[in-house]
């Protein structure tokens, strides 16, 4: 009997925590339309709990509160996925980093960066709108700063590494240009609210980055 209970119980886990994962999808899901649709002040925990089909507690238990959903969607929208694996880490961007020309680089930079910003750039306004409303969530809007010219300073490294920085433009100069353009903003300016279409979007980005960048 003891033996047939501990044969199912990995079964019964496994099975327990694909249900939670399941749940914690779909609160996400909610959560994101919601903070995009009425934004992060305009969104109450009842009303993804309801957008969601679960009851308030479940919202908590899944997924924690509101600054914890925000945070959750936004790396999420970063990625485009579920998976636990780091941005630093996928085919992508080991594909880019392993590019030896200089020119192709930034133009595979571009598209990586556009294609994000299309996830990104909705819930990335939701957290620029909301950083003065709660402590968490200006932090929040702190990191993704912080992060975004972490990021930037990686390819402006990588891109000098390459021989590929024009002359006379340092590290620290080409980190600071590739900060002002890999901002989601950007992209809900041109796109959201000027209606660019995205490949218009993406190759001006290309453009002004080589013209910026390369020597």
């Amino acid at each position: 009997m003891n033996s047939q209970r501990a044969k199912r119980s990995p079964y019964r886990s496994r099975l327990r925590a694909e249900q939670a994962a399941a749940t914690r999808r779909i609160v996400l899901d909610a959560a994101t339309q919601l903070f995009v649709e009425r934004g992060y002040a305009g969104t109450s925990i009842d009303a993804i709990a309801e957008e969601a089909g679960v009851g308030r507690s479940t919202v908590f238990a899944a997924a924690g509160g509101k600054p914890w959903l925000l945070k959750t969607a936004y790396d999420r929208a970063i990625v485009g996925d579920d998976e636990q694996v780091p941005f630093a880490e996928r085919p992508e961007v080991r594909k880019l980093s392993a590019m030896s020309d200089p020119a192709e680089f930034v133009a595979a930079y571009a598209r990586l960066i556009s294609d994000g910003a299309q996830r990104v750039s909705p819930i990335y306004e939701v957290v620029r709108s909301a950083a003065g409303l709660e402590p968490e969530v200006h932090q929040l809007w702190t990191e993704i700063g912080q992060e975004r010219l972490a990021g930037a300073r990686r390819i402006a490294s990588l891109l000098r590494g390459k021989g590929g920085l024009r002359k006379g433009l340092s590290v620290d100069r080409a980190r600071d240009i590739i900060w002002i353009y890999n901002d989601p903003g950007l992209h809900h300016a041109l796109v959201g609210v000027r209606r660019w279409r995205q490949n218009q979007y993406r190759d001006w980005l290309a453009d002004t980055l080589s013209h910026q960048l390369l020597g």
